[in-house]
This record gives structure tokens, C-alpha cells and sequence, in this order.
């Protein structure tokens, strides 16, 4: 009866809610049954709910405790941990790796890692590893020392730079180091970095043997900017793990300020956008739609090597900041006489090694052979002038072999101030086999006593050679030998020679040894003093990185400093000075100019003054010497001056350079004269066919005085 009533009351409930429209409705009985089964399972649901919440707290409360033991477990193992690094860190103090070495590691882990579980983890593998990181750089010193001798030193500061990133962890995001090379040239710089690398990788130390070479000098100014910042990208995406820097000091000023930021670890931003082509070689974007572009660099994961011969002039161009950073900077030395030995010992064997090998010839040396030839080398060029001197030995044995009629089975050479080979019976020596790389004393001495006066150049120039022919009789008997100032200074006015006698300078220097290459660099003060600021000191370095081995001759050098204001070009004296003082063993600076301004630039810097203490005054030519002059010219045109005109010449000769020599040009005053000879001799045969076509007679030369 009761549900009845619920019934009915709650259909009138409905029929009151819709006013009679009921649509496709349930009955009450059926609605209340459902609302019954719904809760039913509600009720489940939260059952279940609470069910599993239960389970969730057992397995954290679980978690927690197992938690709590593997923390117990760790520190006890980190007590442990400690003692071993303690006792590892006595070890290590023998190989070199010091404690602020530690100090530095154990600080750069807390500061990227911080005190944690896993802080005691990296510190675990980093002490378990660093008995192989320090074996591995011993190792690789010592292995790299059988290549490269006499430089244990250079090579144990060089292993560890290479392994300073392995020891303390470098983050994959950085570089993994950055640090400056340094030595005279031939004292294995590059050696030990070409031997050493193949070892890291051979040991895995290094992913890969590969080197990326970037010389500076190859971006000295604005427009190689799309280059260089092609070839750094290049280097950014290489395989190659070391970017070998070479004359960083001649890099344009903004590449090299770009250069120093990706060496601290900096994003560049690029002036441009490039893209991708199909070469993957970066390339400028031709239009502002074009997506996925390049617009910044980041060096990561590579070694920066900067290669130099001068540490000081280089980290002069480094901001402090740069400087603080580079902590590695290994520097070779000069190599020793008993170095120098071993190792042209070690070439001539490999010669006669490689004539059976590949001529099937023996080649015999004297046992004294190499202390013969380095008697009389210059080897202020370090191993680069034992291994030209044994290319040349090489191949004047080819030539040998080429030219005997029969096959040469043996060769036996004797050392001396020239190799000298015996083959079946005959003597030859190298100089009648190849042309030696060198000029002939006798032929430079010959082309010097042909340039018309001079004579107190000539002299002074005498007196050097014979003073260095002495200091190399002393030194072979032992006794102290005044270095020879090599460092000229010529005075004068245009067209007296300077120029020519300085060409010959640098192949007189160079046949005695005392210059490597010999060539002539000629530059005024545009070459040497940049435009802005910052420019001048790379500008000039470059220039004397391309004289090294010869002469720098600077023309009209009093124009370098035009004042005490000009710090310009006080910069560029500044470099010079030091230029010349870093490499006086293998360069001669030559400065030119009028005899009144040099003196005077001279005296306004004394430090300048006091390394050039061999002034050459090139005096004015006479009349009878310009003379002499315009008979050689002439006869070098396949021209004859009548004798008849001879006198006359002179007497105008003398005229002109005695109203004013420093304007008639000297030798440019002959050279005009005959020159507008011919000339007027070309009109003179025109006119009679039956004239001497190489005879300039005296109504050719117009001889009057203006």
C-alpha cells in the first residue's frame, strides 16, 4: 500500500513538472530501480577506491624504507670513496696532477651537479677513472717523445691540455679546451701535434684523428667575412675534434673578436642569415623567406689550439678575460746540438733506407757523416734545415742513379762542406748533380762588384761577411763568439741603389745561412698602419710573418710616425721592435729614407735607434758614375753609345746633380737620358736607312740644362 502511494505521488510530482507532455518516459517504480542500482555501484566504485589507495600507501611506505637503505648503503660507501681518493691523490702528486688540480675538479662537480646521490655517483666514477686519465696522459707523452726528441717538457704540458677535459668532466655543451702552443720554428711544434693526436684516437681518447687547419692570414680583411664564417661553420660541424688556429694575430679584428667570444663559450650572432645548400656548405640567404637558416655559431666539444711562434705577441690580441682562460700553454724549446745529431742521424739512416728500398742501391756514410754536414749548416732553423739538407741529399742520389749508363748497385757519400758521392770509380759532387737550393757566394759577389759605386756599401757589407765567417771559427774552437747585428739602415736619396742592394742583401744573407728563405719584402707605412683602431698591430705582424727568412725593407720609414700624436703609427713601431727582437735570428729589417729624416726620425726613438747600429749612406752618383750607368743600360737594350758623346754626358751629368741630386733621381736620371736617346735615334734612322741601328750618337741625347 505504501508503494502504492509513492507511486502515485510521484507520478503527480511528474505530470506537475511537465504538464501532461510526457515523452518516452520510464515509469516510477522503473526510475527508482535504477537510481538504486546507480548507487550500488557508486558505493563499489569508492569501496574499490579506498581499496587501492591502501595499496598505494604499503608500496610508498615500501619505497621509502628501501630508499632510506640504498642512502645508508652510498654513505658508507662514500666514507670509503674518500679514503681511496685521499690515497690516489698522494699517487697522483707523482705524475704531475696537482692539488689545485683536484681542488678545481671537486669544485666544478659540486657547482654542476651539486650534493646529491648522484654528486657521490660522478664522484665515484670520476675517482675510479682518473688513475686511466692519468696513465693515458703519461702514456701518450711518452709514446709521442719517441717521434718527437728533446722536448719532454712541451710534450708532458701538451698530453695534459689534451686530457685536463677527460680529468675534470667536461659538460657536452663547451668546449673542452682552449690553450696556446708556442716554439721556434723547427723545434717539432707541429710534429708533436700530428703524432699525438692519431694516439688519442688510437686510444679513444679522441673520436677521431682528423685536424681542422685555419690559417689567419687567409682573413685579413672585410671582404673574406662569407669565408671565414663558412670555414668556421665547417669546423663547428667536422668530425675533427681539434681546430688548429695558425697566425690568429693577422685575422681581421672583427673575425678575431668573433673568434675569441665562441673560444669562451659564447653564441655569435651573424650580420647575415645563411643556409644549408646541397653541399652543405653554408651560403648567404638570398631572400628573407627562406626558412631554417643559420644565423648564429657555437663551437662545442672541440679543442681550440692556437699555434704560434711568439706566445707574448699573440695573447696581446686577447681580451683579459681570454687570457684568464687559458690555462694550458705549451711551449717548446730550441733544440739542442746533441738533439739536433740524433735526429739527422735518424734522417740519413732513413736515406739509406729508402735508396735500397727503393732504388736497390747501398748507400754508404761516413760514421761521422752527421756531426760533418751540421759543422757547416745553419740550423737556427731548428730540424727544418737537417730535413732540406737530406731532401737535397735525396735527390741529388736520384739524379746520380738517372744519370750513370749502367745500374748503380752502390753509392758512397762523403760529408763535408758538400756531399760528395763515389760511384764506379767516379767523384761527383752534389752541386754537379743538382742546383742547390742556395745562391753561389762567388756569383752574388760578382753582380755586386758590377752596380756602379757604392764602394763604402760594398765595404761595410765585406766586413759583415767576414765578421760572421769569424764568429763561426770561434764557435768551432770553442770560444765566445759577439752575435752579429744584422739590421741595416740606408740613407740617401731616390735612385742611388738602395733597393737593389737590398735584394742582394737577402740572397748574400741567405747563401751564408744566416737567412732561410731569402726573399725581399718591400712595404711602405700604408702597408704597416691600419685605418682603425686595433688594426695597425695585426696588420703589421702580417707583414713581418711573410718576411720571416728574409728582408723587410720599409721605404721612406721616417713617415711611420708623423708626430707624438700619430699612435698609429707608434703602434706600428712598437710591433716592429718586437717583431724584430722575437725572430732576430731568422729576419733583417732594412729601413730607407733621406739622409736628414731618417736621422731625425732616429733620434725621436732611441729604442729604435740602438737596433739599427749599421747605417749605409748611399751617397749620390758623380757625373763619370752616372755615366757608366747609361753605358750599362744601354748595352742591356742592345745599344752602343758613340765615345764621341761620352764626355759631353758626364759634363752633363755632373751639371744636373749638382743643381740638385735629390731631385734629378741618380740612377733614374741616366736611365731617362738614354731612354729618350733611342728615341730620338728612331727618328734619326727613319730618316737614313743606311745608319747603325745600335749606335746612339751625340745629337740623340739632348743634353741641355733646363
Amino acid at each position: 500500500m505504501a508503494k502504492d502511494n509513492e507511486k502515485k505521488d510521484l507520478d503527480q510530482l511528474i505530470n506537475s513538472m511537465f504538464r501532461g507532455h510526457r515523452l518516452n518516459t520510464v515509469s516510477a517504480e522503473d526510475y527508482l530501480e535504477q537510481v538504486r542500482k546507480s548507487q550500488d555501484e557508486m558505493q563499489n566504485g569508492l569501496d574499490q577506491a579506498q581499496e587501492n589507495q591502501k595499496k598505494a600507501e604499503d608500496t610508498l611506505n615500501t619505497t621509502e624504507n628501501a630508499v632510506d637503505q640504498l642512502n645508508a648503503i652510498l654513505r658508507r660507501q662514500s666514507e670509503d670513496l674518500q679514503k681511496q681518493s685521499e690515497a690516489l691523490c698522494d699517487q697522483s702528486r707523482d705524475l704531475g696532477f696537482t692539488d689545485q688540480d683536484f681542488a678545481k675538479l671537486q669544485a666544478e662537480v659540486q657547482k654542476d651537479f651539486g650534493i646529491s646521490v648522484d654528486v657521490e655517483n660522478q664522484q665515484k666514477r670520476q675517482a675510479q677513472d682518473l688513475q686511466a686519465v692519468l696513465n693515458g696522459m703519461q702514456e701518450t707523452a711518452a709514446q709521442t717523445g719517441t717521434v718527437v726528441l728533446g722536448q719532454e717538457s712541451f710534450l708532458a704540458d701538451l698530453s695534459r691540455a689534451f686530457f685536463r677535459p677527460l680529468a675534470s668532466g667536461q659538460p657536452e655543451d663547451r668546449l673542452r679546451n682552449v690553450f696556446v702552443i708556442s716554439g721556434p720554428a723547427g723545434s717539432g711544434r707541429h710534429l708533436a701535434l700530428s703524432t699525438m693526436i692519431p694516439i688519442l684516437a688510437e686510444k679513444h681518447w679522441l673520436a677521431s684523428a682528423d685536424v681542422v687547419t685555419i690559417n689567419g692570414s687567409h682573413y685579413a680583411g672585410s671582404e673574406q667575412e662569407k669565408v671565414f664564417i663558412q670555414d668556421i661553420y665547417a669546423a663547428s660541424c667536422a668530425s675533427a675534434e681539434v681546430i688548429v688556429i695558425e697566425l690568429a694575430e693577422a685575422l681581421y679584428p672583427p673575425f678575431l673578436n668573433q673568434l675569441m667570444k665562441l673560444c669562451q663559450n659564447e653564441e655569435v650572432t651573424l650580420n647575415k642569415r645563411y643556409v644549408l645548400n646541397k653541399g652543405k656548405q653554408l651560403v648567404e640567404a638570398g631572400s628573407s623567406l627562406v626558412t631554417q637558416t643559420v644565423s648564429t655559431l657555437k663551437l662545442t666539444n672541440k679543442y681550440i689550439v692556437f699555434l704560434t711562434t711568439s706566445r707574448k705577441t699573440l695573447m696581446q690580441n686577447f681580451p683579459n678575460s681570454m687570457v684568464e682562460q687559458i690555462l694550458d700553454q705549451p711551449a717548446a724549446q730550441p733544440l739542442s746540438p746533441e738533439v739536433l745529431l740524433t735526429i739527422y742521424q735518424r734522417l740519413l739512416n732513413d736515406s739509406v733506407q729508402n735508396a735500397k728500398k727503393q732504388l736497390n742501391v747501398t748507400l754508404t756514410l761516413d760514421d761521422d757523416a752527421a756531426q760533418k754536414r751540421l759543422a757547416v749548416l745553419e740550423t737556427s732553423a731548428g730540424a727544418l734545415a737537417l730535413e732540406k739538407d737530406v731532401r737535397q741529399l735525396n735527390a741529388a742520389i736520384n739524379e746520380l742513379c738517372l744519370k750513370q749508363p749502367e745500374p748503380v748497385l752502390e753509392v758512397r757519400a762523403e760529408a763535408g762542406r758538400e756531399w760528395v758521392f763515389e760511384v764506379n770509380g767516379q767523384r761527383l759532387a752534389m752541386s754537379d748533380l743538382i742546383r742547390l737550393e742556395k745562391d753561389d757566394l762567388d756569383a752574388i759577389r760578382k753582380e755586386m762588384d758590377a752596380i756602379v759605386g757604392l764602394q763604402e756599401v760594398k765595404d761595410t757589407l765585406q766586413s759583415m761577411e767576414e765578421h760572421y765567417k769569424v764568429t763561426q771559427l770561434r764557435q768551432k774552437q770553442g770560444l765566445k763568439a759577439a752575435p752579429l747585428s744584422r739590421h741595416m739602415i740606408f740613407t740617401g736619396n731616390p735612385g742611388t741603389g738602395k733597393t737593389t742592394m737590398a735584394r742582394l742583401v737577402a740572397r748574400l744573407f741567405k747563401a751564408l745561412g744566416l737567412l732561410s728563405q731569402g726573399q725581399l719584402i718591400e712595404v711602405s707605412r700604408s702597408d704597416l698602419v691600419g685605418r682603425y683602431v686595433g688594426h695597425t698591430a695585426p696588420l703589421t705582424q702580417q707583414i713581418i710573418e711573410s718576411a720571416l727568412g728574409g728582408v723587410l725593407f720599409i721605404d721612406e720609414a721616417y713617415s711611420l710616425v708623423r708626430g707624438k700624436d700619430d699612435s698609429f703609427g707608434l703602434e706600428a713601431v712598437d710591433t716592429l721592435v718586437k717583431g724584430m727582437e722575437d725572430h732576430r735570428d731568422d729576419l733583417i729589417v732594412i729601413l730607407a729614407g733621406y739622409s736628414r729624416e731618417m736621422e731625425e726620425f732616429l733620434n725621436a726613438n732611441s729604442g729604435l735607434k740602438s737596433r739599427f747600429p749599421n747605417i749605409l749612406n748611399f751617397a749620390d752618383y758623380t757625373g763619370s758614375e752616372l755615366t757608366q750607368i747609361a753605358v750599362s743600360l744601354a748595352q742591356g737594350k742592345d745599344y752602343v753609345i758613340d765615345e764621341s758623346c761620352l764626355n759631353d754626358l758626364t759634363i752633363y751629368f755632373n751639371a744636373v746633380q749638382m743643381n740638385s741630386a735629390a731631385r734629378s733621381g741618380n740612377g733614374r736620371l741616366a736611365r731617362n737620358t738614354v731612354e729618350k736617346a733611342i728615341l730620338n735615334q728612331s727618328r734619326r734612322i727613319l730618316n737614313d736607312p743606311q745608319a747603325r741601328m745600335d749606335l746612339l750618337l751625340r745629337e740623340d741625347f739632348d743634353l741641355e740644362l733646363s
